[in-house]
């Protein structure tokens, strides 16, 4: 979607100094909108720059484009700069001696990183023809026949009351049949011979420099500015939409589950996972050996055993964790290939889900869904306690300490997080004159996360159940 920055000029004239590296409005862009997408991942923006002109005598005001649309990684700030320069080096005067009421920087933001943006901040790209890749052919972004080949066959035709140039462009072995209309606003294009392949392309507008046209080929309609793909729109074949068949009965036998973690030589290690069903609870934590040395098939393949009691004459398992598609999924994947078909779910590079069909003696046909319960809820833990009323609510733990055999005084405040330091004082009187032990509070606080979990998740479903007769699972 087009998003768009504007900032106020105060009626300065348009000169290099405004667009030199320590100009404050470029700047500005760069971190107001750039330095906080980076934060997201890989991200590179499609960027046109604006001006906005006041008026002036007989001089009107209005906008102009310093650009065409351009792709920017976050390191090439500085060549931007240095193209906006050069743009402002060949345009009309009319830049530079009329004041401007703010400059306008309109974008579009991508995920990834642009390869050609180097390429593309070079001024002499303005002039060339650009290419959209179609069934392994180049046909030319443009409306001009000539940029197809050269032309053979220029002529004026009336077919059925309607007038149209049609133009024949050979460009190599290929024959285009170009027919113009609508004042030079509609091309119908098709490929001659046996290739069986027409489109038509339709101006938008071509206005301060920017052209914009869209072209409805195969089931796409895609829309290009200055020679860039901004937008696609493509009809698809889908099932039809059926009705959910609803519940008969309220169902809460899901499970809830929860892995720790500590940093152990600069990675982050499970050393313990908990799970709970809303009667009995399973813990695995890491044994001695865990120091120094990540021991993660044993800690999994004794949890995931002892899950397998959980199945208690049932063939399928429902089992929560808050936020598996950005942490517990990633630990708990590999680990389950050793038991069964193993079926992950992905949408939008997110992981959604994880289905074991289980191969193992006594648990074959068996399967167990492992679900994010932060995409039903997308709220903390502690924010959903208080908000569904948990009589018991979230607690606290120091995460910052590492020594999962840790045992003694209570730690210090500075290895607790979330926590005020009123709350850690109120806190660490109950442990006055008692050993304070790393492995029974980290258990004691997993097990206080799944049940907290499976309380929440119980009235939500009661809820959607009353609401719709559905439930969650």
């Amino acid at each position: 979607m087009l998003k768009i920055q504007s900032y106020s000029i105060n009626n300065l004239l348009l000169t290099n100094k405004i667009l030199e590296w320590r100009s404050r409005y470029i700047n500005k862009f760069w971190e107001d909108i750039f330095s906080k997408l980076i934060n997201d991942g890989h991200k590179y923006l499609m960027v046109i720059c604006k001006v906005d002109y006041v008026s002036v005598g007989d001089e009107l005001g209005g906008y102009r484009s310093l650009g065409h649309l351009r792709k920017l990684n976050f390191e090439d700030k500085e060549l931007f700069i240095e193209y906006l320069v050069e743009r402002l080096g060949v345009l009309t005067e009319s830049y530079t001696s009329q004041p401007m009421s703010r400059i306008t920087f309109t974008y579009l933001i991508r995920d990834g990183l642009a390869p050609d943006s180097r390429s593309l901040l070079n001024p002499n790209v303005d002039n060339q023809t650009f290419n959209h890749r179609f069934n392994n052919m180049n046909l030319p972004i443009s409306m001009n026949p000539s940029d197809y080949g050269d032309i053979i066959v220029d002529n004026y035709v009336q077919i059925k009351g309607e007038n149209f140039h049609r133009f024949i462009v050979v460009s190599g072995n290929r024959i285009y049949q170009i027919d113009v209309n609508d004042g030079g606003m509609v091309n119908h294009v098709t490929i001659l011979g046996s290739i069986d392949l027409s489109w038509t392309d339709t101006k938008i507008s071509s206005e301060n420099g920017s052209f914009l046209f869209s072209r409805e080929i195969g089931k796409s309609t895609i829309l290009f500015l200055d020679g860039i793909k901004v937008l696609r729109k493509k009809l698809l074949n889908a099932k039809p939409f059926r009705k959910e068949q609803l519940s008969k009965s309220l169902d809460s036998n899901f499970i809830t589950m929860d892995i720790e973690t500590v940093k152990v030589e600069n990675k982050i290690s499970p050393y313990l996972i908990c799970a709970y069903n809303g009667e009995d609870f399973i813990t695995s934590y890491a044994n001695e050996s865990f120091v120094g040395v990540v021991q993660q098939k044993d800690l999994f393949n004794n949890f995931i055993n002892k899950l397998l009691t959980f199945f208690n004459g049932r063939t399928n398992l429902t089992i929560y964790a808050h936020n598996l598609s950005g942490f517990d999924g990633i630990f708990l994947m590999k680990h389950l290939l050793s038991y069964g078909k193993v079926k992950p779910l992905i949408h939008n590079d997110r992981l959604i889900s994880i289905k074991v069909l289980f191969n193992i003696d006594g648990y074959k046909g068996k399967t167990i869904t492992f679900k994010d319960s932060m995409l039903l809820l997308p709220l903390s833990l502690r924010s959903l306690c208080s908000a569904f009323n948990i009589t018991v609510p979230k607690g606290y733990f120091p995460f910052l300490l590492n020594d999962i055999l840790y045992k003694g005084i209570i730690p210090k405040f500075e290895y607790w997080t979330g926590i005020t330091v009123k709350e850690y004082i109120t806190f660490a009187t109950n442990y006055i004159g008692k050993v304070w032990s790393f492995k029974d509070e980290a258990i004691k606080y997993c097990k206080h996360d799944c049940k907290c979990l499976h309380e929440i998740l119980i009235k939500f479903n009661e809820l959607i159940f009353n609401e719709f007769k559905i439930n969650i699972t």
